[in-house]
């Protein structure tokens, strides 16, 4: 293997990859890169056997070959480098790197012990890359990270008609994020792990649509964007039914300003964390009072305007659960429908049918 490449290029390729190498490796090849020269194009491959990524950068190959290096001292080289060509060699003690005035060379494995990472698809479906994105910001929170319950880890895709579907739960509260297509798909059902998902939202891709592809011999989901392809596996499992935990019915709503009231729980949560995480809420005329205790830091109180519709509320909440939704939500607005101190709380946003979150409150002392 020889080729050229530019160092700004590899660095980024590197950089992406390595977030898919595995940190307390199995097997320990999978600790590196498995590096691809062939036809002009550079790949740069890991996996960490729950996912992979193939990452493609232009090159000018001169001998194409294939070798695995240790990812971390590979990358922490080419990233210090200076800009510029950078010329990669395999050679008998190992992989040579050139640029500028600085050389090294790096031991190399035998790429036939690195896992094969299968890019086969028998369905593919295209959704607008932007709006799936957000999409999975609005429910990848409530995904569990509990190993124990592992169907839980992951977020459910279910496509009907013109309509995806995606939920996301941990047993304590769950989101809900309904997208309209413009094209109709075949009807499916499937769980892709939470860690995957949150690497394809972090990836800045140049690309309008992101294709996804579906393989059930091999159970597994392949992300295809420009220049890269991701690789993950299908989660095995009964999701649970979200439409029987949602409530039809409701005693009381809140409207109120996202921010005031996302202020007055960050306030609360200095003087809760010795309590378990525990705030209260009162509601009743006109506003939203939002206090915490604890015997060794002391107690607090804010209160939020709102406009409330129904009878008066006492309820409590993990802090963390509520701050968790109010930081992946951009609007002014939140409606907040309660039905009781001990059922589950509903949050939407004005106007907005295509999104709900629902917590389970926390049981006051007074109620035990």
């Amino acid at each position: 293997m020889k080729l050229t490449i530019f160092q700004e290029n590899l660095s980024n390729c590197l950089s992406i990859t390595s977030r898919f190498v595995s940190s307390h490796p199995q097997l320990p090849i999978l600790s590196n890169f498995l590096l691809t020269a062939k036809k002009n194009r550079f790949k740069i491959s890991a996996t960490n056997l729950e996912m992979g990524i193939n990452c493609y950068s232009g090159a000018k190959i001169e001998k194409e070959g294939e070798t695995t290096v240790l990812a971390r001292p590979f990358l922490e080289f080419i990233s210090s480098l200076p800009a510029g060509k950078t010329n990669l060699e395999l050679k008998k003690r190992g992989l040579e790197v050139l640029c500028d005035r600085f050389k090294a060379t790096f031991p190399t494995t035998l790429p036939t012990d690195f896992p094969r990472i299968p890019i086969n698809s028998s369905e593919k479906l295209t959704l607008p890359l932007s709006l799936f994105s957000q999409a999975i910001t609005e429910v990848i929170f409530a995904a569990s990270i509990d190993e124990s319950r592992p169907i839980l880890e992951g977020v459910c895709f279910q496509f009907t008609g013109k309509e995806c579907r995606l939920e996301a739960t941990d047993g304590y509260r769950l989101s809900q994020k309904k997208l309209v297509l413009k094209k109709e798909q075949k009807q499916m059902k499937f769980i892709l792990p939470a860690s995957v998902l949150s690497e394809i939202i972090k990836l800045k891709s140049k690309g309008e649509l992101l294709e996804i592809g579906l393989s059930n011999k091999e159970k597994q989901a392949v992300f295809f964007f420009p220049d890269i392809e991701i690789t993950s596996r299908l989660l095995e499992g009964e999701f649970p039914d979200i439409e029987q935990v949602i409530p039809q019915s409701k005693e009381t709503t809140i409207l109120f300003d996202r921010e005031e009231f996302q202020n007055a729980v960050r306030l609360a949560s200095i003087f809760a964390h010795e309590s378990a995480n525990i705030i209260k809420m009162e509601v009743a005329e006109g506003i939203i009072k939002v206090s915490a205790n604890s015997p060794q830091v002391g107690e607090n109180q804010g209160i939020v305007e709102a406009d409330i519709k129904g009878k008066p509320q006492k309820i409590a909440f993990n802090f963390r659960f509520l701050l968790d939704f109010l930081q992946v939500i951009n609007e002014k607005q939140v409606l907040m429908e309660l039905n009781g101190s001990l059922n589950p709380v509903v949050f939407k946003i004005p106007g907005d049918k295509s999104f709900l979150h629902i917590i389970m409150p926390v049981r006051l002392q007074e109620e035990e």
